[in-house]
């Protein structure tokens, strides 16, 4: 009589995503997630559709042109501050081309210039990323170049596994 030692694994120990199938319903719901969070990225020329409050104080970067190439902006943001509007404002607001020698990705010509038309041929914000000091950044989506930016950096989403589903990482 022979006994077979058969190694018994706690399937709550198992880890999901490590499964074949699992890779596979990761690879689309990143791409579902990555195409919902393009989608609903707007366009800093046309008023936001919904509000974005932040309740803590911090700081928003807002750059001055594409990957923030001529540096960037700080403004302090109070709790109760609508994001989306404050961006908004901030990127309509003109620009004296006499002083600026950057980039204007939708006009080349001596006109009015708006601060928006620097980030790019078709700017749109895909959402903001909080870091540990507080400081906010704004994802950038740009439809045109097929372009996602955040501050000097190109930015991905990232998504991980609740136990339920696959979500998208600081959403």
């Amino acid at each position: 009589m022979s006994l077979k030692s058969e190694l018994v694994v706690d399937p709550a120990l198992l880890i999901p995503e490590d499964s074949l199938q699992a890779q596979k319903e990761k690879k689309g719901s990143l791409q579902i997630i990555t195409d919902l969070r393009r989608a609903l990225a707007w366009e800093l020329a046309r008023w936001p559709l919904a509000k974005y409050v932040h309740w803590d104080r911090g700081r928003i970067h807002l750059p001055r042109s594409y990957l923030s190439r001529e540096g960037e902006d700080t403004r302090t943001v109070h709790p109760g501050t609508d994001l989306n509007h404050l961006v908004h404002q901030h990127y309509l607001e003109e620009i004296d081309i006499k002083t600026s020698d950057w980039v204007n990705y939708v006009h080349m010509d001596n006109v009015v210039a708006k601060r928006h038309e620097y980030l790019g041929p078709s700017p749109r914000v895909a959402g903001y990323f909080v870091d540990v000091d507080g400081d906010i950044f704004i994802k950038w989506w740009d439809s045109f170049l097929s372009d996602q930016w955040m501050g000097t950096q190109k930015w991905k989403v990232e998504i991980t596994w609740d136990g339920e589903k696959w979500v998208e990482k600081n959403a």
